[in-house]
């Protein structure tokens, strides 16, 4: 009798666990919860909790062949569900399905006992089932054309809510914590210091005091300037001289630091709406209309990458229709290519004025310090964007699209040094930290090569012509070469499949040699007026008009040609090499059009537009802009719980938050970080005409 007792309970069991001895690779307590989730689930009368954590599972939904084919569930919900027994809680696990040649994902709400190796296993199993139904029916193969009911693996990860923390994202942090804090104390202890200076003051004389707390600080920037001019020869201007102890030193750094960080000192430096006279003036709304162009190109293509329910529509109606040039920033990014040119005509204008303050003479000290004044305007903000975002995306409790921020935390961690020695576009480009920074290490190399450049303009015009035609010849061959051998897409790489999506960024995009051209545009563009700055170029309007008419037939026909060259033919094309290696150069050369009638006195209208007083203030920021503005969009996109539906309305409004949050982070990170460090330079160098920048 208790031998057929005992059997009988051992039947029970294993009808009531129909999974367990299948299932031999799952944890006993895995099992145990998922058992007691799927009685409760499956009795007649359903538990709230169990409801709740089914409720929560993603189900299929509508418009599956406009690419709806993700069914992330309700994360929140599947968190906040809680057994009333406390054995366990919702846990929110994403299953990666391959069926069929279709890659998806299906959200499910799983005990918090079980481990991302117990969900895959009772996906393959189909353990997971509701009423005999699985919680991954039905299959998409039911609703694609031409596929079988064969299903593919799956594999499960499951949300921790917030990354881990180590020493990395420590370090991290304490530098961003700092770089928030040494403004706040700069400006506390310049305002201590100018009321020190009220009650030190004698009423009697009936003369106002200099108060360095209050703004515009004349009083004692002038008296600053006589003490640097007794300090000449004191090392680095941070020292008495005279006075060689230690601490006197120290106070003097510690003065000097605080001070360069101080909003009394940075904040006039950035609300102003003057441009120096001896830079071009449209230059600045050139500069701001090419980031909010590059700007909607990011928030179009980073939404579209893991956010969109109908991303094969945005792929129909964006990619192919010329109407949608503002949110792909031209044929993929022709904005860039327009920051290159500024960037080009800026390092040549800045060299050349350290070559005449030098006595006409370029040493290898001008030319060292030329070097170092580019790596302090890129370097201390470029770092400093790197340790915010991992900051806020170590912070960041992440929903059920953490997958791109975890890419983008884990790559810093690992490859941060290549952003250091701004080489990132050369190493580990594919997993790049901040991928958008490539720019930054493009930059940097191109300005290498300017002061070379500018010793052959000293000693020969002729051979200087012939080194341009040289340096451009060699990036054209360069970059219609690569894009026969790889076969590289022209107008759009989201159209073509993975590889050649993948070599685009690694073998053309992202390296030098196939960017050049811009550059060397803006750099002779610069070097030319510089020339003939005390002459007019332009002597009549018809020369003018046709100048226009060139640029401008020059921009339509790179843009047009975007869309008519083939690059899907399985022979590469020479027109599509052709294209690739000219467009960059050619638009480049037609907005070089507008800088330099601009400056000679045709721009007219648009000249008008271009120098408005306010893209003075936006140029100022447009640097930090560019760096957090793809951190921001990350951010937001990954906080969310369910997928984005696209329309021309919601791109319109993401677009617009989006510029108004990277709006104001860019001025924070100006008056925080850039200009202080910029200010720290001058402490450091003393006064030098002004390194290059693009932004």
């Amino acid at each position: 009798m208790m031998v057929l007792t005992v059997l009988f309970c051992l039947l029970s069991f294993q009808f009531q666990l129909h999974f367990v001895f299948p299932a031999r690779n799952i944890s006993l307590k895995c099992m145990q919860d998922t058992d007691e989730f799927l009685s409760d689930l499956n009795s007649v009368e359903p538990k709230e909790y169990a409801l709740r954590m089914y409720d929560s599972v993603g189900k299929l939904g509508s418009n599956i062949l406009h690419g709806n084919v993700d069914r992330l569930g309700s994360y929140s919900e599947c968190l906040s569900t809680h057994i009333p027994s406390g054995n366990f809680q919702g846990q929110y696990c994403k299953l990666h399905i391959l069926q069929d040649g279709a890659d998806y994902s299906v959200g499910v709400c799983v005990p918090s006992s079980c481990a991302e190796e117990d969900v895959t296993v009772m996906s393959q199993l189909d353990i997971l089932r509701f009423r005999d139904a699985s919680f991954l029916a039905p299959p998409l193969s039911l609703l694609t054309m031409n596929s079988s009911s064969s299903s593919g693996g799956s594999v499960a990860t499951c949300a921790t809510g917030k990354f881990h923390l180590d020493t990395f994202v420590a370090v991290c942090l304490f530098l961003t914590l700092l770089g928030l804090v040494l403004p706040l104390a700069g400006t506390l202890y310049v305002t201590a210091r100018g009321w020190g200076s009220d009650h030190r003051a004698s009423p009697a004389h009936g003369t106002p005091s200099a108060i360095y707390g209050s703004l515009p600080l004349r009083e004692l920037e002038r008296s600053e300037q006589s003490h640097r001019i007794r300090r000449t020869h004191c090392p680095a201007h941070l020292s008495l001289c005279g006075t060689p102890g230690r601490g006197k030193r120290f106070l003097g750094a510690t003065d000097c630091v605080l001070k360069c960080f101080s909003w009394q000192k940075n904040v006039p430096a950035i609300w102003t709406t003057k441009t120096p006279g001896s830079t071009c003036s449209a230059l600045n709304g050139i500069r701001v209309l090419s980031l909010l162009w590059i700007m909607s190109g990011h928030t179009s293509q980073m939404t579209a990458w893991l956010s969109l329910d109908n991303v094969l529509e945005w792929k129909t109606r964006v990619l192919k229709n010329p109407l949608y040039l503002y949110s792909r920033s031209g044929p993929f990014y022709l904005g860039v290519d327009t920051f290159f040119l500024i960037s080009g005509w800026l390092s040549a204008r800045s060299l050349l004025k350290m070559h005449q303050t030098a006595e006409n003479r370029l040493t290898a000290k001008v030319i060292l310090r030329y070097y170092f004044s580019r790596l302090i305007r890129l370097q201390p903000l470029h770092m400093y964007s790197v340790c915010l975002l991992v900051a806020l995306f170590s912070l960041a409790p992440w929903g059920p699209v953490w997958e791109v921020p975890k890419f983008h935390l884990d790559n810093c961690r690992q490859v941060w040094w290549t952003n250091v020695l701004l080489l990132n576009n050369f190493l580990s480009v594919r997993n790049s930290c901040n991928g958008w920074t490539w720019y930054l290490a493009n930059d940097f190399q191109f300005h290498l090569t300017t002061p070379a450049i500018l010793l052959v303009h000293g000693k020969s015009k002729h051979v200087l012509v012939l080194l341009g035609a040289v340096l451009f010849l060699a990036s054209f061959t360069v970059t219609a070469l690569l894009t026969v051998a790889h076969g590289l897409p022209v107008p759009d790489p989201s159209e073509a499949s993975e590889n050649a999506t993948a070599l685009y960024f690694l073998e053309y995009y992202t390296k030098p040699y196939c960017r050049f051209g811009p550059f060397l545009v803006g750099l002779f563009l610069s070097i030319f007026m510089h020339q003939n700055h005390q002459a007019n170029i332009l002597k009549t309007k018809a020369q003018a008009l046709l100048g226009w008419i060139c640029s401008l037939s020059i921009m339509f026909a790179v843009v047009a040609l975007a869309y008519t060259v083939d690059d899907t033919s399985v022979t590469p094309s020479a027109a599509a090499a052709l294209y690739q290696a000219l467009h960059r150069t050619l638009w480049a050369a037609a907005v070089g059009w507008v800088v330099f009638a601009c400056q000679e006195g045709y721009g007219g209208l648009v000249n008008r537009l271009l120098s408005c007083g306010m893209w003075t203030f936006l140029a100022g920021i447009s640097y930090a802009c560019y760096l957090v503005h793809p951190t921001l969009i990350i951010l937001y996109n990954g906080l969310q719980e369910t997928l984005i539906h696209y329309t021309d309305t919601n791109m319109f409004y993401l677009f617009s938050g989006h510029c108004l949050l990277t709006f104001i982070a860019g001025l924070g990170l100006t008056l925080f970080i850039e200009k202080p460090c910029q200010e720290l330079k001058r402490c450091l160098l003393g006064s030098m005409p002004a390194g290059p920048g693009t932004f």
